[in-house]
């Protein structure tokens, strides 16, 4: 409360709040607790994050329901604003304020659960042990500003943290009841995006994602599983969600007969190997069309159990990627440790990398390391169109991410994936990795 007082003051935005008062209008003070809760680590991540940058999306969030006065944060990464009511909103009182926020809070929850802007926090975060929870503690508080009076400020701010938790509050209960109502039906839905040969021109795999009921905070399948988590439900997510998606591949088997899945191994998996062979036999989807997407990161304070994992899947005849390489603690481990079927280059390594000389080098030498006629180099994360073209200057083959194919409900069939290369020539760089890998 003292930062976001002091902040206030020192600004010096009791004058730039006056000419308000002095007409009638009371401006607006609104407060986003931090999701920074480690204060050990909160200097390195603000670093990479870039406070300038969360201001702005902060600013620009806001801007849709309010006249924007004045943006800030403090050094703990508590956002806050003095904002206007934009015209015709009936925000006079508390109760329509109130009323005004909620609708402001799942804007603001929009923005900054979108999967550019988390996966953006999450690939500087998740090499940490102890991530923090990040939106599951996301909550917005008001309070009017009636004067330009310090100590009517200071209570103002009182008054904005004090609904912030309260509504914290509110908010995981709200969302841990949804949860339960997700659990109990069974509504999640799997949702593909495809990771293209561009040497063949057509969809090597698919990739199963998950996303919660349309229109629900839960859509987010990064908010879900926190919630999960949080009410210690994640197991059973796990399991609702790995069937959800064998099942609705299952109708594409007898279409696609070659066609691969990838899905995401998740901490719990490995024990329920068993129920998984008995779901595949039944969907009549053989395990030689399962890739399991494992992230060093789930098995972060055990290397070895990591990879016995690896060797268990292997040894039962699925294939396996090793997700997120690049981002964990134990990266080049792996290159001499396990044995790697397929390896997907974390999104760290690929962003502005048409700008970046060191990470062209870095990829370029990482073709070596890895060269195995069994070994498959994936990169994932692509979008936009100057690091899709670096990459192949390079001679990367296989492909992931937006700029490609967005996840969507359908398979992406081959002939979209040729519409999408047709001017790309990938045999010009027969000379550096024509074949590499899995030819």
């Amino acid at each position: 409360m003292r930062d976001i007082s002091l902040a206030l003051i020192e600004k010096g935005l009791s004058e730039k709040i006056e000419p308000y008062l002095s007409v009638g209008i009371s401006p607006i003070l609104i407060i986003v607790r931090s999701f920074f809760k480690d204060e050990e680590w909160v200097d390195y991540v603000t670093y990479i994050l870039d406070v300038a940058t969360i201001k702005d999306d902060f600013q620009k969030a806001l801007s849709r329901y309010f006249d924007v006065i004045y943006v800030d944060t403090t050094s703990g990464v508590d956002l806050f604003a003095i904002v206007l009511p934009k015209f015709g909103a009936d925000v006079s009182d508390t109760e329509s304020l109130k009323d005004h926020v909620e609708v402001v809070e799942n804007g603001l929850i929009d923005v900054f659960l979108s999967d550019t802007y988390i996966g953006r926090i999450q690939r500087q975060i998740n090499v940490f042990r102890n991530p923090f929870r990040t939106f599951i503690e996301f909550a917005v508080g008001y309070a009017f500003l009636r004067s330009a009076d310090t100590d009517d400020i200071v209570e103002a701010v009182k008054l904005a943290l004090g609904r912030a938790d309260m509504r914290r509050r509110v908010k995981i209960d709200e969302l841990s009841r949804e949860l339960y109502h997700i659990l109990d039906t069974g509504s999640v839905y799997t949702y593909f995006q495809p990771i293209i040969d561009v040497k063949e021109k057509k969809v090597y795999a698919h990739e199963a994602l998950v996303r919660g009921p349309e229109g629900s905070l839960l859509r987010s399948p990064a908010l879900l599983f926190k919630i999960a988590h949080y009410n210690g439900m994640e197991m059973d997510l796990d399991r609702i969600v790995r069937r959800k998606h064998i099942e609705t591949f299952k109708k594409y088997v007898k279409e696609k007969k070659n066609a691969l899945l990838s899905i995401n191994l998740g901490p719990f998996t490995p024990m329920f190997m068993d129920d998984i062979e008995k779901d595949l036999k039944y969907a009549g989807i053989p395990k030689e069309s399962i890739i399991w997407e494992v992230s060093e990161n789930t098995y972060i304070d055990d290397f070895t159990a990591f990879a016995r994992v690896i060797d268990l899947l292997v040894s039962e005849g699925y294939q396996v990627a090793v997700d997120d390489f690049g981002a964990g603690a134990t990266t080049f481990k792996l290159i001499f440790s396990i044995n790697t079927q397929i390896v997907k280059i974390d999104r760290s390594f690929i962003e502005n990398v048409n700008q970046d000389s060191a990470k062209q080098m870095f990829l370029e030498r990482l073709i070596g390391c890895f060269y195995q006629p069994d070994t498959l180099l994936l990169i994932e994360g692509v979008e936009t169109e100057e690091e899709f073209h670096a990459l192949l200057n390079i001679g990367y083959r296989y492909y992931q991410g937006y700029y490609m194919f967005r996840p969507a409900p359908e398979l992406i069939d081959d002939e979209e994936v040729k519409a999408l290369l047709k001017d790309v020539e990938y045999d010009i760089l027969s000379m550096k990795f024509s074949d590499y890998f899995r030819s």
